[in-house]
């Protein structure tokens, strides 16, 4: 069984959604880290929104992009540490206030711009979402230009661990279910 998978989110709906299956699942693992690439407006903090709403105490989180503070905490059980590497140089360190949450707590972390970060520093139990728009690979997607549309999104998840692989193998049947997998 593959475990890559990618779906095709054709709305900001579809990304919340998904969002909330992957919080749903990661929750009660010990998958805790999810890294999310994707360009300026890919919809990385849409997938936030959807991911924090699924999880406890939602109601008081108040999802943004962490692009001028770095890094949001939201008040969800369990909580969701949400950064944002797009001002640091390539190779960086994850900032001391990031580094001291995951240490002191057992936070949920998403990513967006993992690429910036050293990859010596990247977490070995992790899901990549990268997330794709008006790129060849959504419309090679598609099979069929006509049926494009400027909200489409390609989503490519891969786990990175032990835990994650039994996650993925575990939430596959159900994205696959929910949204188009790629024709193989």
């Amino acid at each position: 069984m593959d475990l890559d998978m990618e779906l095709l989110l054709k709305t900001p709906e579809d990304t919340m959604e998904l969002g909330r299956m992957l919080a749903e699942a990661m929750a009660p693992s010990r998958v805790r880290a999810l890294y999310l690439f994707a360009g300026l407006g890919g919809g990385k903090t849409t997938l936030t929104r959807g991911f924090v709403s699924a999880l406890p105490g939602s109601a008081e989180a108040e999802v943004g992009s962490p692009s001028f503070t770095l890094c949001n905490m939201y008040p969800t059980e369990p909580e969701v540490l949400h950064a944002d590497l797009y001002r640091l140089s390539e190779g960086a360190s994850l900032p001391e206030e990031m580094e001291d949450a995951l240490e002191e707590g057992d936070p949920l972390f998403i990513l967006e711009w993992p690429e910036y970060l050293e990859a010596s520093r990247h977490a070995a139990e992790r899901l990549d979402l990268h997330i794709m728009q008006e790129s060849p690979e959504l419309r090679n997607f598609l099979d069929n230009s006509s049926e494009f549309d400027k909200n489409f999104r390609l989503a490519k998840i891969e786990p990175f661990g032990q835990a994650a692989i039994a996650l993925m193998r575990e939430l596959q049947p159900l994205l696959e279910r929910r949204f188009s997998a790629a024709r193989g």
